[in-house]
């Protein structure tokens, strides 16, 4: 029933030609009519004229309905691409297939140089403007918090810090998805620390923990910026989890387990040299138990929902970043007494001497990845 309605909707599609071919035959009937020719010699001339009119027009009303068809079967099926709907298509007879081809080949060379772009290419721009969004309100309520000064105000600069914290590390997620853009600098590794520990001054104060830090006049090849996240997004786990005691920021040369941690649970992304030096961060905490601290460093450390691995995404970022940058992260804990995190600067692109000064020829750091940028 489908090819009958397909035929007579051809037939209607082809009403032009026919009429033209009997309006042909009607003033051939009334030229043999005034001549006095016999019938029968107009009959023999239609019949052969008809013939291969409808040979023709029956192969082409074919070929046409398993276009038709191969058509169908190949849009219908989910698993085809645009490149198997050109190579299927049926064989070219006409000018217009053979554009209908071509177009379709654009379309697949098009596909595939989408599919060679990242894929999340517009992902960080989204992250960065949605962060720099968040952040006008945030540095306003600070702002207004400046204004007075109570445990509640301490309190709720603490946790704007927290939200900031939180806006940065999606745009860290996003770039990192895309397109990072490390620049290896020489810098001062005491500078870098001092001045992400000023960042923290709201927790010190409102949990009333101690930080110790001793410089040391160590230079270090790295991308200053991504160091400092790093390290704010330790001192921040530390500062959370820790209500007693304090933390301790040290730069060592030493390899080996920290004083103190040889009997703890440990666990590392394997890159470590030995090299060195080494920036570590210990806390008084709550520590990590054994099941969470295995996973701590994976893309997703624990079921979600688990209050005490939200520190696991932080952790699992500096470790892609130290992948990237030929630095080694290792984490040391035990429950209840206490975590610690260590970071090898050592890498193999440069050495202190030959890498360049930072941009403005100083040892400060550049700023941290900024939701603007």
């Amino acid at each position: 029933m489908d090819f009958i309605r397909f035929a007579l909707q051809y037939a209607y599609s082809r009403r032009y030609p026919a009429l033209y071919i009997a309006l042909c035959w009607g003033i051939w009937a009334i030229v043999f009519i005034f001549n006095g020719l016999p019938a029968v010699f107009l009959s023999y001339m239609v019949l052969f004229s008809l013939a291969p009119v409808l040979f023709f027009e029956i192969r082409r009303l074919l070929r046409v309905y398993q276009k038709r068809l191969t058509m169908g079967d190949i849009t219908e099926l989910n698993s085809r691409t645009l490149d198997e709907l050109a190579t299927n298509y049926p064989p070219e007879e006409s000018f217009a297939d053979e554009d209908y081809q071509n177009l379709l080949r654009r379309f697949v060379e098009a596909s595939e140089e989408e599919a060679d772009e990242p894929e999340h290419a517009g992902l960080a721009e989204y992250y960065a403007r949605w962060a720099k969004e968040i952040k006008e309100p945030v540095s306003a309520m600070e702002q207004l918090l400046l204004t007075g000064d109570s445990p509640l105000v301490r309190r709720m600069s603490v946790e704007l810090r927290h939200l900031e914290q939180y806006a940065e590390m999606a745009v860290v997620y996003a770039r990192l998805e895309t397109a990072p853009g490390y620049a290896l600098r020489k810098y001062d590794l005491s500078a870098i620390v001092q001045k992400s520990l000023r960042k923290f001054s709201g927790e010190m104060i409102e949990k009333q923990i101690s930080v110790a830090f001793e410089p040391v006049p160590v230079m270090v090849v790295t991308d200053g910026k991504w160091l400092a996240f790093m390290l704010e997004q330790i001192l921040a786990n530390s500062f959370k989890y820790t209500f007693s005691g304090g933390v301790t920021v040290s730069i060592e040369r030493e390899a080996g387990a920290p004083e103190g941690t040889e009997e703890w649970e440990t666990v590392s992304d394997g890159n470590g040299t030995g090299a060195g030096p080494f920036l570590t961060v210990r806390d008084s905490g709550t520590g990590i138990s054994e099941e969470i601290l295995k996973h701590l460093l994976d893309a997703n450390p624990v079921a979600e929902g688990d209050e005490e691995a939200r520190r696991g995404l932080g952790l699992y970022l500096c470790r892609r970043i130290c992948g990237d940058l030929g630095h080694s992260i290792s984490v040391y804990s035990k429950q209840g007494e206490g975590t610690c995190v260590r970071l090898e600067l050592s890498i193999g692109l440069a050495s202190p001497d030959d890498a360049p000064e930072p941009p403005n020829e100083s040892t400060e750091p550049e700023p941290a990845p900024d939701a603007g940028e």
